[in-house]
């Protein structure tokens, strides 16, 4: 009896891993990859645009009670998406540490009380971290950072 050849046998595996419907990571063909409640993507870290934040997950509890950011005041949809994302904002009429252009923009804060902390003046919970990633991805969104008050 004749022996198949390595390449058969690597077509056939091949065969059988795409009748099967599975990729040689384990997931099936074609389904995005699902990662364990313990990962960075979970954490907020991976695809949160962490440029535009002046603080990281461990430090977003050291301010004055909020962070604070600027969006166009001409753009009603992304006050709505701001508002969906994380209802508990707030505006206020002023600059802001964000710097808002009073004229053009609204200073939006966003709360860092008990909910969205660990502990006063320490880490953001990962819902809060969550949302202040997707607020920071919106594009009307320059710079997010701590509220101070002199």
């Amino acid at each position: 009896m004749r022996r198949p050849s390595g390449s058969v046998v690597s077509s056939l595996v091949l065969l059988a891993l795409l009748a099967c419907g599975t990729s040689r990571t384990g997931n099936p063909a074609g389904a995005a990859s699902r990662a364990s409640p313990d990962t960075a993507a979970t954490r907020g870290t991976a695809g949160c645009p962490t440029h535009k934040l002046a603080f990281t997950q461990e430090t977003g509890c050291q301010n004055d009670g909020a962070v604070e950011f600027c969006v166009p005041k001409d753009a009603p949809a992304a006050h709505a998406e701001v508002k969906r994302i994380a209802p508990s904002v707030s505006t206020m009429a002023s600059g802001g540490r964000a710097g808002c252009d009073t004229a053009t923009e609204t200073l939006f804060l966003y709360p860092t009380h008990e909910a969205a902390c660990t502990s006063r003046h320490g880490a953001l919970t990962d819902t809060a971290w969550n949302e202040l990633c997707q607020l920071a991805a919106l594009p009307e969104v320059r710079r997010i950072v701590p509220t101070w008050y002199e």
